[in-house]
């Protein structure tokens, strides 16, 4: 007996048949099951607006879930004065009474944390973050306080079980109100001794292995695909952790495990499959202390970058952080964590911040403490460790917007820690791990108070679920296109109209703007209110300049001219840093010549070189490219008109923050096979444009991607992969006879066929068919790769 409400009705069909699919299947109804997944696809394929007529200006919701895995307890709380010393009896502050059966439980917490942190009262936002909670409930009356204290905050608990032999957990808490310190006692109950389906006997055996598991690797693995992120903790079994994390590594979702609760060994299985582990500094040097490294005197290669990463990092943080607290431990303990599986270490420092070390020690980020509200004082640091875990788990999902387990940028990390710090900060100002727990609007509230705004969801895939790792843009200007089709009576006239255009494009995420070009009638604060109106951000400011520098931009001959273009181009980055994006693409279309003898070649080589050596230097945390092309009817021959020359130019700039965009079809136009041009430019790719041409002398043709060369479309896909491309995709392409929005939807739907069709090619017959210079084995590989599109 299945009920849809109205609510579950708006908020996404499909998300809601699977989440009845996985409870069914809990049941063993696994026809059923089956009818309901068909349904599922049935849903997503016709989900679109299939007319043919105008489209409706409005933005699709996207819809995802956190499944919070752990323990739930039933807290006392002790208000006393002071903490007893070893054998001394307290009794309670005079006036006090206990605190009895306050929920709590560090992943009672985190869930409920989850969900009051993903929705907001002030307004409808096109992001819904589900949240859903596994744990066993005890025997007890406690068990029905746990269970209304989740539901009521609106988190599922259709996959949790009720222990018939044990109690629900318990936690005895001493809390000095003067400084809000805490500590506990815990009785774990059903959170450790509830789980014999999952083939836990009795948790404090030492050989779990040999418990029979009645739920099938398969069952859980069922049991946790509709959600995109596991969050775990350690005051449940860890066989139980370990069989998640597992399922989920499979599934590609990714896993943060919370390191508080029991001090226990954790299995390298374990710290293999987890993305994200979150101690506490005791918690960190207590596990640390539970491994070897017997080769950790012996250096590997790599370990000299590894060694000067830490050390700058150690210089820059030691300082904020102050003496309380010695940051090469820190950072020798997340390493041998690594050294021994785990992926990336998030430390926190309590009121000291906290502090990331990226897998490799590809970078290490310090993020400091939120700063409390004006007037609030530290009450009680139950909940704090726990909003913090779980603000920057939904900030993390929030971002990365149905991919899975894409490379996270440093930027958006921090804003996660931030975020997380944010949710931590409010927890302490008040009683009760569960009550302290503030909403989506008091963080965003603190943030602003303290300059910071919440960052947006940057969806990349598209439909819910979809782990395609990047997210995509289009070519604004092409909005203005077949206004026919457009079925509102509002104006089509100005960039705030082809971006509310641009909203309806199924799987969008990005915008590039024009600069100066679409901001002649509207500032970059407006093109960014609006850009949060239409659930977009912006991918990169792109420059064109205008007719005033026919003769030349950042190479004009008037040395007064080429200043102002140089100064054009750093207002870009001012307006960049306004929308919210780090990356700015310049194109000129005048910096060249038409005729031999016309100019001196090195002189406006040095000019070019020049003025981007101070762009790079006046905003080093704007990512700066050039797009080259060769010829354009304002420009018959650029000053850069190959790949090859603008990897020179790279060369003489020599700036870390300065790199390429590579267009498909200036590629094709400079005769070039763009995936060879994308293997050489490799971690200095910034950006890709995305279209295909005819190839004709001097033309231009902008279109559709993959549309005319196939093959050269896979391989650029492929040398992405290969690279490990880390930008968005924008189409630059020119519909003009077509309708925009299917154009840019038709792109998207083919840039994923050709990525996931370049991510299926055998590795060992390309090696195979390199090796051999195997032109018929080439081809006949792209051909089977062709037909899997």
């Amino acid at each position: 007996h299945l009920h849809l409400d109205q609510q579950r009705k708006e908020e996404g069909d499909r998300h809601y048949y699977l989440e009845a699919a996985v409870h069914i299947k809990m049941i063993q109804s696994a026809k059923l099951f089956r009818f309901l997944l068909s349904i599922s696809a049935i849903i997503t394929s016709c989900s679109g607006d299939s007319s043919s007529g105008g489209r409706t200006l409005s933005s699709q919701k996207t819809i995802r879930s956190i499944l919070v895995a752990g323990s739930l307890n039933a807290d006392t709380f002790l208000p006393i004065s002071r903490f007893p010393s070893s054998g001394e009896n307290l009794t309670l502050l005079p006036n006090t009474h206990p605190l009895v059966d306050v929920p709590g439980g560090k992943g009672c917490n985190q869930a409920i944390a989850c969900a009051k942190l993903s929705s907001s009262t002030q307004q409808q936002i096109q992001e819904i973050l589900r949240v859903a909670f596994l744990g066993q409930f005890g025997n007890d009356a406690a068990s029905q306080i746990l269970q209304s204290a989740l539901t009521s905050n609106n988190v599922n608990i259709d996959l949790c079980g009720k222990s018939k032999q044990h109690p629900s957990g318990r936690g005895y808490v001493m809390i000095v109100p003067d400084s809000g310190e805490v500590s506990a006692v815990i009785s774990p109950g059903s959170n450790f001794y509830g789980w014999s389906k999952w083939g836990v006997n009795n948790p404090t055996d030492n050989d779990q292995q040999q418990a029979t598991a009645l739920l099938t690797d398969d069952e859980i693995k069922q049991m946790i695909s509709p959600h995109s992120l596991l969050q775990l903790q350690c005051e449940i079994p860890d066989l139980v952790n370990k069989r998640l994390a597992s399922a989920a590594n499979k599934l590609n979702i990714p896993v943060i495990l919370d390191v508080g609760g029991e001090d226990r060994q954790m299995d390298r299985e374990l710290l293999q499959c987890c993305d994200y582990l979150i101690p506490n500094e005791t918690e960190l040097e207590r596990l640390a202390g539970h491994y070897t490294d017997e080769n950790e005197d012996e250096r590997q290669q790599g370990d000299d970058k590894i060694e000067t990463t830490v050390q700058q990092a150690i210089d820059e943080i030691q300082p904020l952080i102050g003496q309380s607290l010695h940051v090469p431990t820190l950072l020798q303990h997340s390493r041998r964590l690594q050294k021994n599986g785990a992926n990336n270490v998030l430390i926190t420092l309590g009121s000291h911040g906290s502090l990331l070390v990226k897998k490799d020690v590809s970078s290490i980020l310090y993020q400091p403490s939120c700063p409390l509200p004006s007037g609030s004082r530290v009450v009680d640091e139950t909940g704090a460790g726990d909003c913090y875990r779980a603000g920057f788990a939904v900030a993390l999902l929030q971002q990365q917007c149905g991919s899975s387990k894409d490379v996270i940028d440093d930027e958006v990390l921090l804003h996660c820690m931030k975020f997380g710090s944010a949710a931590g900060a409010l927890a302490v100002t008040k009683k009760g791990a569960v009550p302290s727990i503030p909403t989506l609007d008091d963080v965003k509230a603190l943030l602003s108070v303290n300059g910071e705004t919440t960052m947006k969801c940057i969806p990349r895939g598209g439909a819910d679920g979809d782990t395609f790792p990047f997210m995509f843009g289009s070519r604004i200007n092409s909005m203005k296109d077949r206004l026919d089709l457009v079925s509102d009576s509002s104006p089509m006239s100005s960039p705030r109209d082809w971006l509310r255009r641009q909203a309806t494009i199924r799987g969008l995420g990005c915008v590039d703007f024009n600069y100066p070009q679409h901001f002649h009638d509207w500032d970059a604060k407006e093109a960014k209110q609006a850009l949060d109106e239409a659930n977009l951000v912006a991918g990169a400011v792109c420059l064109r300049y205008p007719s005033t520098f026919a003769r030349g931009a950042m190479n004009h001959p008037d040395p007064k001219l080429r200043r102002e273009a140089i100064e054009i181009t750093k207002q870009a980055a001012e307006v960049a840093k306004i929308l919210g994006c780090n990356e700015v693409v310049v194109w000129s279309a005048y910096d060249g010549y038409d005729y031999p003898f016309q100019v001196d070649y090195k002189d406006k080589w040095n000019q070019i070189v020049e003025a981007f050596q101070e762009c790079c230097d006046a905003y080093p945390d704007i990512k700066w490219s050039l797009e080259f092309k060769p010829t354009d009817e304002n420009t018959r021959f650029f000053t850069i008109p190959s790949t090859g020359a603008a990897m020179l130019l790279l060369k003489d700039i020599d700036r870390d923050n300065m790199g390429l965009t590579l267009d498909m079809g200036h590629m094709l136009m400079a005769g070039e096979n763009p995936g060879q041009s994308i293997a050489m430019v490799g971690d200095k790719l910034f950006g890709i444009q995305l279209n295909d041409g005819y190839t004709r002398l001097a033309a231009e043709d902008g279109m559709m991607f993959g549309s005319v060369h196939p093959s050269l479309a896979l391989e650029a896909m492929y040398q992405l992969r290969q690279i490990d491309f880390k930008g968005h995709l924008y189409f630059d392409t020119f519909p003009q006879r077509s309708d925009p929005v299917e154009e840019a939807e038709y792109n998207i739907r083919r840039v994923k066929d050709f990525w996931y069709a370049a991510g299926r090619m055998s590795k060992t017959e390309l090696e195979r068919i390199a090796s051999e210079h195997d032109a018929i084995g080439a081809l006949e590989l792209v051909n089977q790769s062709l037909r899997e599109c």
